[in-house]
């Protein structure tokens, strides 16, 4: 009897339904922000590409985070990780390790008065993808910060919404820069595009 209970018990362990520990290996607490993408639409959400030409009210930049999270460990059956899976802990709970202190949207060209490589952060607003709050760039920062954002938004797109368009230069490309507390920066741009 006490045979067939032990095997019972090495095949359930060994099929995954019965875990033996919550993870293979520790989570990690933090996420770094290793780079990020800025995509551009329209308003009606057409993507631009480099040398489009669009007529559009306003453009939305997309921005998206590339974050490294500690990868799984190797070891062990190939088996176990489903049953493993459902009692550990997410990665990432404490939110970025290095914090955003600043972001910063600027254009390789005149823009409604401000010189190329000057903030145009008053000209944009921003909106997590599927949401209809806005709120200022200048405060993704502090946004990034909070329990709500490290928890269920970490790998959300950011909506950027620039206008009006500009009246005095129609070519532009945007860039945007943030800067992390460890003092580096990451930057991304978007394709040139000319908007008339």
């Amino acid at each position: 009897m006490k045979t067939v209970l032990l095997r019972s018990f090495l095949v359930l362990v060994f099929l995954g339904l019965l875990p033996v520990s919550c993870c293979r290996q520790a989570t990690r607490d933090y996420v770094y922000l290793k780079a990020m993408d800025l995509g551009l639409a329209d308003d009606a959400g057409k993507p631009l590409t480099s040398g489009a030409r669009t007529s559009a009210a306003e453009l939305r930049a997309t921005l998206r985070f590339q974050l490294d999270f500690v990868a799984q460990g190797s070891a062990g059956s190939p088996f176990i990780g489903p049953a493993q899976a459902l009692q550990c802990a997410d990665e990432g709970t404490k939110g970025l390790k290095s914090e955003v202190t600043e972001v910063v949207l600027t254009s390789t060209g005149l823009f409604n008065g401000r010189a190329a490589g000057q903030s145009l952060n008053s000209f944009v607003s921003c909106s997590v993808e599927n949401s209809r709050a806005e709120f200022p760039l200048s405060q993704l920062p502090d946004s990034l910060k909070t329990k709500t954002w490290q928890l269920y938004r970490l790998n959300s797109s950011i909506v950027l919404r620039i206008s009006p368009k500009p009246a005095d230069n129609a070519r532009q490309q945007f860039q945007i820069r943030l800067r992390l507390a460890n003092a580096q920066e990451l930057t991304q741009s978007t394709p040139d595009v000319i908007w008339n």
